[in-house]
C-alpha cells in the first residue's frame, strides 16, 4: 500500500473511481455534501473548545443535539440549553467536523482534480496554523494558560482531544503536499506554527498504557508523514514506555481485546491505531501485519452478541458492529476479515472509498474459531466460548436466530479509570433481547457517572455491607462445553476484604442456571443483585410494602434506587416475572425461579437508573443478612408471554460446592432433565 497523496495513492484512488461503484458513488455523495462549503471562507470559531461529557442534558443524561452555534436540544425531554459549558462543547465539535471536512475536500481533490476542493482544505489549514498561537491552553476544568497544567490544550480542553482533532489536518496536509498545492512557504507555516506546537503541547502529557497515548501516537505519526519526519514517526512508534509497540505489548491481550474491557474503548482505540499504520504506509511501514493489530479486528467477530451488538460494559454504551463497517473495510482489505459487515453497509465511507475491496475477488480468511477448555479459537458442539483474557472475561453464545443466548462474566482485572466496581458481573442475552445488562455509562460531566454507574449494586453481582467491590482481578477456573452443556466457574477473593465470591453457570435446555456463593470471615450482610429492561409483573399471592433505599444502604449507589418494594409471601422456592420495557416486545417475558432461598432472606424489587433513553430498569436484590456463609440458586428463562412456569427441584445443599443437581420440568408433566450445577 502506498502513503497517502503520493502519486501511486492518486492513481490508485482514481482508478477505484472508475472501477469501484461505491467509491465512486462515495465521492460524489461528498462532492454534493461540500458544494456550497467550498465556494464561502470557513466560518472558524476562534473560541477554544470544551469538554464534550458536558454536553449532556443535566436532568436525565441524554447527549444534546445542536439546533445551532448557541441552542442545543435534549432529545428525551426536549428542553433547549445555551450558554456555558454547552456552547464551548459543541464548538470543539465543530472544530472537529472542520478538520474532517478539509480531509474530505482533500480526497475529493485528489480524486476528480478539482482544485475548489483542495483551496478550500488548504484555507482550513491555514487557519488553524495563522491562529493557533491565539487559543489560550485551557483545560476541562475552566483552567487557563499554566495553570491548565499537563493534561490541556488549545484548540479543544485536552491533550487527547488535541490529538484527535489535528491527525485529519495531518492528512490533508500530506495529500496537499504530494499535489503540490502547498508552496514551500506555506509547509513551513503549518509545520512551525501548527503541527510542531501541537506536538510540544500532547509531549507535555506522556500517559503510558492508555487510550490516550494511542492518540497521542495517532497524531505523532500522521504529522511525521505530513512533515516527512522520519524521526518523529519513529518516537511515535518505538517509544519504550508510550509507543505503538509499547501500546500493542502492554494494552492489547493476544486475544485481542483492549485492556479497558469496554468495547466503546475498544473500537474507539482501534481508530487511532489503524491511522498509526496507515501514516506508517507513508514510510514504507507494514504496520497492518502486527499480528495484535489484526487481533483487535478479530476479536469483535467471536465476542458479538446474536444481534451484531456488545454490551455495555465498564465505561461503555452498547455498540453496534454496524456502526464500523469503515474499520472492516480496513480489516477486508488487509486481512480477508469482516466480509459480511461490509457487504451490508453502504460502502460510501473514507475507509471504504480509499480501502474497500470488491468482495468477490478476495478469499474469505478463515475466521479464527471460538473457543472451548479456556481458549479462543475451537468451535464445541454449537456453542462459542471466548475467553478475553486482558481484561479477564468469558463470552459465550449458542444456539441461532430465536433461540440465540449468550452471556458474559466480568472476572478479571479492574479496567484502570474505565473500570467499575463489578467483579462476577453477570450479563445475558436471550430470545433477541440482553435481560441482564450493564449499567454502562453517561458522560462523565454528569454527576450519576460516579455516583451510581461504577458501584457494584447497579451490576449483576453481589455487594457486601452494603457498600462497592474494591478494585479486584477475579480468575476464571472452568469455561467448557460438554454435550450440549457449557459451564462456567469464576471466583474472586479480592473484593471485598475476608470475601470470597464464587459464580457457577450452567446453560442448557434453553436455560441460565446462576449459582453464587458467598463465603465471609465475618458475619456480614449479602445482597444478589440483578437489572433488567423489564417491568415486573405483579404476582398475586405476593404482598408489595414499600421501602426505601436508605433502609438498603445509604452509600455507594444505593440511594438511587427508586420505589423500593419489599415482597412478602414468597415461598422458599419462589418465580418472579418480567416484561420487556422496549418496542416490540410486549408479549416477552424473563421468568426468575429463586430456589432454597437462604435462611432469613428478604426480596426486594425497585427501579434504578439505566442510561437514555431507556433511563430506568428494574432491580431485584435478594438480602441475607448477617452471614458467613449465603448461596444464592436463580434459573433464568426467556419465554412468551402465558408460558406455563417450569417444575424445578434442587437436590442436594446449594452451600455444598459439590454434588448439586436440578431437576427441571416443563410443567407438572413434562419430561424430566437432571443437569449438575
Amino acid at each position: 500500500m502506498d502513503g497517502i497523496g503520493t502519486p501511486a495513492w492518486t492513481q490508485r484512488l482514481r482508478a477505484r473511481m472508475r472501477d469501484c461503484d461505491w467509491a465512486k458513488r462515495g465521492v460524489e455523495q461528498w462532492k454534493a455534501r461540500l458544494s456550497a462549503q467550498v465556494n464561502r471562507p470557513p466560518d472558524i470559531p476562534l473560541l477554544g473548545g470544551g469538554w464534550s461529557h458536558r454536553y449532556i442534558c443535566p436532568d436525565d443524561g441524554a447527549a444534546l443535539v445542536r439546533v445551532d452555534r448557541h441552542h442545543h436540544e435534549c432529545p428525551c425531554c426536549f428542553r433547549i440549553w445555551s450558554g456555558s459549558p454547552w456552547e464551548e462543547a459543541a464548538v470543539a465539535e465543530e472544530h472537529n467536523r472542520f478538520a474532517q471536512v478539509a480531509r474530505l475536500a482533500a480526497v475529493v481533490y485528489a480524486a476528480s482534480g478539482e482544485s475548489v476542493y483542495a483551496q478550500w482544505a488548504k484555507s482550513v489549514l491555514l487557519f488553524y496554523a495563522r491562529h493557533y498561537d491565539r487559543f489560550p491552553l485551557h483545560d476541562i476544568f475552566g483552567k487557563v494558560g499554566g495553570e491548565a497544567g499537563k493534561y490541556g490544550a488549545k484548540v479543544q480542553n485536552q491533550t487527547l482531544s488535541e490529538a484527535s482533532w489535528i491527525y485529519p489536518l495531518a492528512q490533508t496536509c500530506t495529500i496537499l503536499r504530494h499535489a503540490s498545492m502547498l508552496s514551500a512557504e506555506e509547509l513551513d507555516e503549518v509545520g512551525e506554527h501548527l503541527f510542531r506546537p501541537i506536538v510540544r503541547v500532547i509531549d507535555r502529557n506522556p500517559r503510558d498504557r492508555s487510550n490516550w497515548q494511542t492518540y497521542h501516537n495517532a497524531a505523532l505519526a500522521a504529522i511525521a508523514e505530513a512533515l516527512d519526519d522520519a524521526g518523529l514517526l519513529k518516537r511515535a512508534l518505538n517509544d519504550a514506555a508510550n509507543g505503538f509497540y509499547f501500546q500493542m505489548e502492554n494494552g492489547v491481550g493476544e486475544d485481542g481485546f483492549w485492556f479497558e474491557g469496554a468495547w466503546s474503548y475498544h473500537f474507539y482505540t482501534l481508530e487511532a491505531q489503524a491511522v498509526i499504520a496507515w501514516a506508517a504506509m507513508g514510510f514504507g511501514e507494514k504496520l497492518y501485519e502486527h499480528p495484535r493489530l489484526r487481533a483487535m479486528f478479530d476479536i469483535p467477530l467471536k465476542a458479538m452478541l446474536p444481534d451484531g451488538t456488545f454490551p455495555a460494559l465498564h465505561d461503555s454504551k452498547v455498540v453496534d458492529i454496524r456502526s464500523y463497517a469503515h474499520l472492516y473495510e480496513w480489516a477486508y482489505a488487509f486481512y480477508g476479515i469482516g466480509k459480511e459487515i461490509v457487504r451490508n453497509s453502504d460502502r460510501d465511507s473514507l475507509y471504504g472509498v480509499l480501502f474497500g475491496a470488491p468482495l468477490e475477488t478476495l478469499p474469505e480468511a478463515k475466521q479464527p474459531g471460538r473457543g472451548s477448555a479456556r481458549e479462543s479459537g475451537t468451535v464445541c458442539d454449537d456453542a462459542g466460548i471466548t475467553v478475553l483474557n486482558k481484561p479477564g472475561m468469558v463470552s459465550v453464545t449458542c444456539g441461532t436466530g430465536d433461540e440465540a443466548q449468550a452471556l458474559l462474566v466480568d472476572y478479571g482485572e479492574h479496567g484502570d479509570w474505565h473500570g467499575h466496581y463489578d467483579k462476577l458481573n453477570l450479563l445475558y442475552y436471550a430470545r433477541g433481547r440482553s435481560w441482564l445488562a450493564d449499567a454502562g455509562m453517561v458522560p462523565y460531566g454528569h454527576e450519576l457517572h460516579k455516583a451510581w454507574y461504577v458501584h457494584t449494586v447497579a451490576h449483576n453481582t453481589v455487594t457486601v455491607n452494603g457498600g462497592s467491590q474494591q478494585e479486584a482481578c477475579g480468575r476464571l477456573r472452568k469455561a467448557v462445553s460438554e454435550a450440549g452443556i457449557i459451564r462456567i466457574e469464576a471466583e474472586a477473593e479480592g473484593a471485598y476484604e475476608g470475601v470470597r465470591l464464587d459464580r457457577r453457570l450452567t446453560l442448557a435446555g434453553g436455560l441460565l442456571v446462576d449459582v453464587f456463593r458467598v463465603t465471609a470471615d465475618e458475619p456480614s450482610t449479602v445482597d444478589w443483585v440483578m437489572h433488567t429492561q423489564g417491568n415486573p409483573v405483579e404476582a398475586p399471592s405476593v404482598r408489595y410494602i414499600a421501602d426505601s433505599a436508605e433502609s438498603l444502604s445509604d452509600t455507594d449507589g444505593y440511594p438511587h434506587l427508586r420505589q423500593v418494594r419489599r415482597l412478602e409471601g414468597l415461598r422458599d422456592d419462589w418465580m418472579l416475572e418480567w416484561s420487556w420495557n422496549g418496542e416490540g416486545g410486549e408479549d416477552e417475558r424473563l421468568q426468575v425461579y429463586g430456589l432454597a432461598e437462604p435462611r432469613g432472606a428478604s426480596i426486594y424489587l425497585a427501579e434504578s437508573p439505566f442510561m437514555p433513553p431507556v433511563q430506568v430498569r428494574s432491580a431485584c436484590i435478594r438480602r441475607v443478612p448477617s452471614c458467613t456463609r449465603a448461596a444464592f440458586v436463580t434459573v433464568f428463562r426467556a419465554c412468551r408471554k402465558g408460558d406455563a412456569p417450569l417444575s424445578l427441584r434442587l437436590i442436594g445443599d446449594p452451600s455444598d460446592s459439590e454434588g448439586l443437581l436440578l431437576e427441571v420440568r416443563d410443567g407438572e408433566q413434562g419430561e424430566a432433565m437432571l443437569w449438575t450445577v
